[in-house]
């Protein structure tokens, strides 16, 4: 099984993207995907960087190197708030995605999700560690009642965050079938692109690139003006 890919992030409507993308190519091996939401255009560049940096030295497919992996990262973040500690916003949301062969695994911190679907269905989205998917959990909110929340940027855990650097990550690796697909994306992503649109644009789409653009236009055409950043990266599993 192979993996291929493809990639946006822009400012939106904001004079500067504080997003960042990137990836280690699985032809070298295991291959690793990063999209990050910081606070500040530095933090999301280097958490990027250090995550690729760090799966490269280790690479494999388990909990215990993406737990190594993120703690790494985390680690360098706190390095960049000693440099700079006047500076408040060095703090990121998170997802990495790793695959190999006929497995994937993926870890994710904040409110940077990671989706997946299989025969156009979607199987299995992660869950934002934010104030209000706390209150979905409790019963307080419903799903539907995220988007466009007044309290939906209070984030519970990030990287950077003291005492809040506990990544989700699945317990066992996720087993690859042809056609299954994946979307990375930051919360100025899918803030306005819904789940059954990415199942709909997905449906009309003859690759990953078209599809990105398909749910961009959506972006485009809903979002106001001084709209959040927006950045995301589609995989597809191939035989």
């Amino acid at each position: 099984m192979k993996m291929v890919s493809a990639s946006l992030s822009k400012p939106g409507g904001r004079e500067i993207n504080q997003d960042s993308v990137g990836c280690l190519s699985p032809d070298v091996g295991l291959g690793c995907w990063v999209v990050a939401d910081g606070r500040c255009e530095l933090v999301a560049q280097q958490t990027v960087q250090a995550i690729l940096d760090n799966f490269a030295a280790n690479p494999a497919i388990s909990q215990p190197t993406l737990l190594k992996v993120v703690e790494w990262s985390q680690k360098k973040i706190l390095d960049l708030q000693t440099a700079h500690p006047s500076n408040h916003s060095l703090y990121a949301s998170v997802a990495l995605f790793c695959s190999g062969g006929l497995s994937a695994l993926w870890a994710h911190l904040g409110d940077v999700r990671v989706y997946v679907f299989r025969n156009g269905e979607i199987l299995s989205q992660t869950k934002d560690h934010s104030i209000v998917q706390a209150l979905v959990d409790s019963g307080q909110l419903t799903k539907s009642e995220i988007r466009g929340h007044k309290d939906r940027k209070g984030l519970l855990r990030t990287l950077g965050s003291l005492g809040g650097m506990h990544p989700a990550i699945p317990e066992s690796r996720f087993k690859l079938q042809a056609g299954d697909l994946f979307l990375i994306c930051t919360d100025g992503f899918w803030e306005y692109v819904t789940e059954l649109e990415m199942q709909a644009d997905w449906c009309k789409s003859p690759n990953l690139e078209d599809w990105l653009e398909r749910m961009e236009m959506r972006i485009l055409s809903a979002a106001p003006p001084d709209h959040d950043n927006y950045s995301a990266i589609a995989l597809l599993a191939e035989p």
